[in-house]
């Protein structure tokens, strides 16, 4: 990829960090990764990039309704559909990660909630390194439940999903989203600097959140996106096997 920073390639997921780019961009350059993903062209990739300008990024399925264009428009932040599902998320002051492999993949592969819980883990362990504990949001007892629920939210931070990280509050810090296609899957997901403010931007009431919040309250300080990039790279190195 031309505007790619660097492209760390081995004999299995190639680790891609790109400098921020518009948010057709971004959605283009996964959606080509998971296209050839699927055909058999490549193992897949690790990317992580930012956006630039903000943007607000909704779930493949999500009505465009939900959406305050006019308040989008007054402040600069474009609107883009993903290819992966979920809520709605504001790319302003977070880190964005993509992941795309087959799901028989040894490292990130599997089922939904164990791929899922697998790319959690990589997260997790790159945030440890800043000096961030999480832990992954329990299953529910009741999975179709909460997905309803969850669906009838339009913001992605509102609530968390099963084996989305949290704090030592319960508050959510990362935001994830997954798409299968000919046995390769995408999941995107969202790491933040700052705490959500997508509901600025989404039409309708606030639904009632259980709360979002950033690395920089968590830590204290002004983390820098290079510090968060760096951090997250160094936790999917370790999953590759490349630490």
């Amino acid at each position: 990829m031309s505007d790619a920073v660097s492209v760390e390639a081995g004999v299995h997921l190639a680790l891609i960090i790109d400098a921020p780019a518009p948010g057709e961009e971004n959605m283009r350059r996964d959606q080509v990764l998971l296209d050839a993903c699927a055909r058999g062209a490549t193992a897949g990739a690790v990317r992580l990039y930012g956006f630039d300008p903000a943007c607000l990024s909704l779930g493949r399925m999500q009505s465009i309704e939900d959406v305050d264009l006019d308040a989008c428009a007054r402040d600069g932040v474009d609107v883009v559909r993903r290819p992966s599902g979920g809520r709605a998320v504001l790319h302003d002051q977070e880190v964005t990660y993509s992941v795309v492999c087959r799901s028989t993949d040894p490292t990130f592969g599997g089922r939904v909630l164990e791929s899922c819980s697998r790319i959690h883990e990589a997260v997790a362990a790159g945030l440890e390194t800043l000096g961030v504990h999480t832990s992954p949001r329990a299953l529910p007892a009741n999975l179709r439940r909460d997905a309803r629920e969850g669906a009838a939210v339009a913001d992605c931070f509102a609530r968390p999903a099963a084996h989305e990280l949290l704090d030592d509050r319960g508050r959510k810090l990362v935001g994830s989203a997954q798409a299968r296609r000919a046995g390769a899957l995408l999941q995107h997901g969202s790491v933040l600097l700052e705490p959500p403010r997508a509901a600025e931007y989404l039409r309708g009431p606030a639904a009632p959140s259980l709360g979002g919040v950033g690395v920089r309250e968590l830590l204290g300080r002004d983390v820098s996106r290079e510090e968060l990039v760096d951090a997250l790279a160094a936790g999917f190195r370790r999953a590759l096997g490349r630490s």
